[in-house]
């Protein structure tokens, strides 16, 4: 087995053997993962899992809900402990301009929902990652992020519509960006379980990949992340 499928075996088989609130860990590429954190732990709880250099950016009195705060910290502790699994070290997270998560040494993207949150993270190049629940509100909303010819693919699946909605938001987060629905197209998929999407930047293309989330223990979500 070449090294870096035996790493990734390795990866894997150790993985195999964690229990919840880790809810699913991959390794998309040998040098890039994601995991996913099931949100069930109280705001103290998830605190006190925190190393100080997780909770230098953390800031509770601008985050007025207590399901917000929540989630900010269930990110950090999934990024804890995927650093932790991936023999790396725990340097401190600070944000960028835009807000988006620093961490030295690794690209990084969050994500989050009120059940779970989402971290990325590439030792090679910039990721980016999304993760949103299927829910009706996307068909009123569906004129800002989509254009003519993404809505008539979608043709109003709630589904798609959140598959669309993450991948934007996982390529803007790739490419550390603010945009308008023109700035990017995402190029018609067929709806499965799990693919792999073409979204275009001002023409360039790009590489992401889905997943569709139901196991009857909350509620539907998709999960979008960059390959490339």
């Amino acid at each position: 087995m070449p090294p870096d499928e035996r790493h990734v075996h390795e990866l894997l088989q150790l993985w195999s053997f964690l229990s919840m609130p880790v809810y699913r860990f991959s390794v998309c590429a040998p040098h890039t993962f994601y995991l996913i954190w099931k949100i069930q732990e109280s705001v103290g709880a998830l605190y006190a899992q925190l190393p100080p250099q997780f909770l230098d950016d953390f800031h509770s009195n601008n985050l007025s809900f207590t399901d917000r705060q929540q989630q900010s910290l269930a990110v950090r502790v999934a990024l804890c402990c995927l650093l932790k699994k991936l023999n790396l070290p725990l340097v401190s997270l600070s944000k960028n301009a835009q807000g988006r998560p620093i961490l030295a040494g690794c690209h990084i993207s969050f994500s989050h929902t009120r059940y779970l949150a989402a971290v990325a993270l590439s030792t090679v190049c910039p990721i980016g990652i999304d993760i949103e629940i299927v829910k009706p509100s996307l068909h009123k909303v569906q004129k800002k992020f989509l254009t003519e010819a993404e809505a008539q693919d979608a043709n109003h699946c709630l589904a798609k519509l959140a598959i669309y909605w993450c991948a934007k938001e996982a390529l803007y987060k790739r490419l550390d960006q603010q945009a308008t629905v023109k700035d990017s197209y995402i190029a018609p998929f067929q709806l499965q379980d799990e693919g792999k999407i073409i979204a275009y930047w001002h023409q360039k293309k790009y590489l992401l990949r889905y997943q569709c989330i139901a196991d009857g223990a909350i509620e539907p979500h998709v999960l979008v992340y960059s390959q490339d």
